[in-house]
């Protein structure tokens, strides 16, 4: 009869004592780098962790990097980000914030660069996302909770900014919205009919790449015939475009010129009204600034032009008389031509 191996008790407590510390590394490693038993909602219950996660993408934790909502809510600004003890610091957040702009500033501004790279909501909320940004303008009865020292042409706006990372425009816009409505609710000026969730995205239009512009259609627009004024030989030529479509009720279109730096030219129209009507209480908006409301047959139309410091830069070279042509001649064009297409008022 073989004998059985006699296993001591200070074996089995060895053994026992190895398993658990293997056991507690493992549900370190856990804690650290996943989002098992973490938090469902952060921001104060802004975001849930389901819509964090795919923006936030990867191996770490959720995290809340800071927070502020005091008791008005027009200060809400909230981080979140993926924390890991093996990785590092350097992984990628999320800033979700409201902020008072004015009501075209992801058209024209600098901190919201090339607005033909973005995709905007179809239906719903006024809004728009790309693989790093998204937008949400709040109703109109949130800009009367703003705080005394806004300005009142500024529009109220959830933004959110994704660092260190890129994630689908989808997962961004829904973040986005869940924000929106979070600080809207706080203001008390929810409007579910204003913030309702888009039906879809649109835009950019270019998965074959630009598409080479007709000097004559520019935009894919008949008869917007970019004007010799506004054009330098060697410098600044018809080159490429790249439209976000049709379906959304803003629609912009980015010309590329050929020549030295790659000239670009922004061209924007909407019929939103959220964004009408900011615009048209921004007494900087008109023509003369390239920017205006115009009343046309089926309601208000924003028209904006805008252009990058490369073409600035050329404009400025060839002096003030026709930088002001170029810049005057390549607005009107546009604008007749959509005043034309949708019947507005030229005056």
């Amino acid at each position: 009869m073989p004998l059985r191996p006699r296993i001591s008790r200070r074996t089995t407590r060895t053994g026992l004592a190895t398993l658990l510390a293997l056991a507690g590394c493992a549900g370190l490693l856990i804690w650290w780098n996943t989002d098992i038993m973490g938090q469902n909602r952060f921001c104060n219950g802004a975001l849930a962790s389901s819509e964090l996660s795919p923006v936030l993408d990867g191996p770490g934790r959720l995290t809340r990097k800071s927070i502020y909502e005091g008791s008005d809510p027009y200060g809400f600004s909230c981080t979140v980000q993926r924390t890991s003890k093996l990785l590092g610091a350097d992984q990628p957040e999320l800033k979700a914030e409201l902020s008072f702009d004015r009501a075209d500033f992801a058209l024209g501004s600098r901190l919201w660069k090339d607005p033909s790279a973005s995709s905007y909501f179809v239906g719903g909320a006024t809004g728009a996302a790309s693989e790093t940004q998204a937008w949400v303008l709040l109703p109109t009865s949130c800009s009367g909770k703003a705080a005394p020292v806004v300005q009142r042409a500024n529009v109220p706006a959830l933004k959110v900014d994704l660092i260190r990372g890129r994630a689908a425009r989808e997962d961004l816009a829904q973040a986005a919205m869940s924000a929106a409505r979070h600080v809207a609710e706080g203001l008390g000026c929810m409007d579910s009919s204003a913030l309702k969730a888009p039906v879809g995205l649109q835009g950019p239009s270019d998965s074959g790449g630009p598409q080479p512009t007709d000097p004559a259609n520019a935009c894919g627009m008949a008869g917007f015939r970019l004007p010799e004024a506004a054009l330098f030989e060697g410098k600044a030529e018809p080159g490429t475009e790249r439209v976000t479509g049709n379906d959304s009720k803003t629609r912009v279109c980015e010309l590329t010129l050929k020549g030295p730096g790659a000239p670009h030219i922004t061209l924007a129209v909407s019929e939103d009204p959220l964004l009408t009507q900011g615009v048209r209480r921004d007494e900087t908006a008109t023509p003369q600034n390239t920017r205006t409301v115009s009343t046309c047959t089926a309601g208000d139309l924003y028209v904006a032009m805008g252009y990058d410091d490369t073409y600035r830069d050329l404009l400025l070279d060839a002096g003030s008389a026709s930088h002001e042509q170029a810049r005057t001649s390549l607005f009107k064009a546009f604008f007749d031509s959509v005043a034309k297409d949708r019947g507005c008022r030229t005056n």
